[in-house]
């Protein structure tokens, strides 16, 4: 008969066994989890992408020039990025841990699920940096090559899902001026997940707001979206994906823009990559 030593030992064992196949199962490519955040809340839902390789840039001949020439990127590790943008809500979270003000939300409503705006690519480095503190995970902000790797699935076409717009107004494809969207939505943000994912699961990567990467801005593409850019670093960032304010044109996968790295507005938020 087990001793009540040998009992605790083995139920701390099966305990222990339990969180290494959940972390496994959580780690899985195309998984969908979340970390614990302090106070029983839940960090920003996470998608597991695979490692692989492709070509960053413009396949179409029908980009600008500074999406030239074709790159080889490899993405040597799986990582997890953010299913959606950072929304209000989880902004709210880090706010009320850090006595850090809410960013204007323009009055849109329904405000805790549509994205963050109004936050500098600093403010989104810094909420980077209060999840990893907090859940002992490395978050950051993706640089434009995991970002493109993630928003094109696989894909090598205009957009992601192939070379044309193909957004009639009972299935849109995206949020865009253009897109066939609800007219309740057409000067304003919509709330995330609300049109299709790509293959690997992520929504919003077309269109709804522009997105902070961590990458410095080089025209043409040099190789230099693999080394981030420090917080005291104040060269123009990478932003991707159009927005609800941009025409369909700025919603294909290697459109490029720039922003300055204190630069706020209404159509600009991010999502955030956890290192596996």
């Amino acid at each position: 008969m087990a001793t009540g030593l040998s009992r605790s030992l083995l139920g701390a064992l099966t305990v222990l066994a339990l969180l290494v196949i959940n972390t496994a199962q959580a780690h899985t490519v195309g998984s969908v989890f979340s970390d614990a955040l302090p106070k029983g809340k839940q960090g920003p839902q996470l998608v597991v992408v695979p490692a692989g390789r492709y070509l960053l840039g413009d396949h179409s001949g029908r980009g600008n020039h500074n999406e030239r020439p074709l790159t080889p990127i490899e993405i040597s590790q799986p990582f997890a990025i953010g299913r959606y943008e950072v929304t209000f809500s989880d902004w709210q979270q880090y706010a009320e841990a850090t006595a850090t003000p809410m960013p204007d939300n323009e009055g849109w409503g329904l405000s805790a699920q549509r994205p963050v705006i109004h936050v500098s690519w600093h403010q989104a480095a810094a909420y980077s940096q209060w999840l990893s503190k907090v859940t002992g995970q490395r978050y950051r902000l993706p640089t434009e090559a995991e970002w493109e790797y993630a928003a094109r699935a696989g894909s090598t076409s205009y957009y992601w899902w192939g070379e044309q717009l193909d957004s009639p107004e009972t299935r849109p494809r995206a949020h865009c001026r253009g897109c066939a969207t609800s007219r309740l939505i057409q000067s304003k943000t919509e709330r995330v997940g609300q049109f299709a994912a790509n293959a690997f699961g992520l929504h919003d990567t077309a269109g709804n707001v522009w997105e902070w990467t961590a990458s410095r801005f080089a025209s043409p593409f040099d190789g230099s979206e693999q080394r981030s850019a420090g917080l005291m670093d104040q060269s123009p960032r990478v932003v991707r994906g159009g927005a609800w304010n941009s025409g369909p044109t700025y919603l294909r996968s290697s459109q490029r823009d720039m922003k300055q790295p204190q630069h706020k507005d209404y159509a600009l938020g991010f999502r955030v990559l956890r290192e596996l």
